[in-house]
């Protein structure tokens, strides 16, 4: 005679039995997934910038660009010749330091908290060495973005947005920063120029 069937109570379900997907698991697991096709398209962007336009004196050129961007000694170099030689802009060029110095901080702060580490292609080593290991945000993107809003406001803006460009570029293209270092770069230098802009309301843009 056949035994009859039981029917467990709930909560006595058997532990091999598949257990339902919470809310926060799977929200967890899409954002798992997002990163990785983040990092992905990152990586697609970044062999792109590393083995389009290398013509040796390309390279070169971009290298000795991208020198200048280190501690944003190109915008300090440009920010202290305004204070030199252009009194009537004086408060304008002080405050751009003021601008470049904050983002510096900022920039190592963020860097620290996030701790991301420098993209590594094996196939392409990176052009040039690097103070530290740490990747996001780029201090390159993040203090040219700065400077040349802060700038802005006493020197013509195309060149100096060309020229900030082309120095966050710089840095994925020589192989040390993922195109999203740049990205979270410029991001935080224009928050940080537009936070101090509002500090100083006297002098708003023209």
């Amino acid at each position: 005679m056949d035994e009859p069937e039981t029917i467990p109570y709930p909560g006595t379900e058997s532990e091999d039995a598949p257990r339902p997907e919470t809310l926060e698991e799977e929200a967890g697991r899409r954002l798992l997934v997002s990163f990785d096709r983040l990092t992905r398209i990152d990586l697609a962007l970044l062999r792109i910038l590393r083995t389009r336009g290398h013509a040796r004196p390309v390279e070169v050129l971009v290298l000795r660009y991208t020198h200048w961007g280190e501690h944003a000694a190109l915008w300090h170099a440009i920010a202290v010749l305004g204070v030199v030689f252009d009194r009537r802009q004086r408060a304008v060029y002080l405050r751009a330091i003021s601008t470049i110095v904050l983002t510096q901080a900022a920039n190592f702060v963020a860097k620290t908290i996030i701790s991301r580490a420098r993209p590594l292609l094996e196939d392409l080593p990176p052009l040039s060495p690097t103070i530290s290991g740490l990747s996001t945000p780029s201090a390159h993107a993040s203090t040219s973005a700065a400077a040349a809003s802060a700038l802005g406001e006493a020197l013509p803006r195309p060149p100096l947005y060309l020229a900030a460009l082309v120095m966050a570029v710089s840095r994925p293209y020589i192989g040390v920063h993922f195109p999203s270092d740049t990205v979270a770069g410029i991001a935080l230098g224009a928050v940080v120029a537009r936070a101090t802009r509002r500090s100083h309301p006297t002098l708003a843009p023209r």
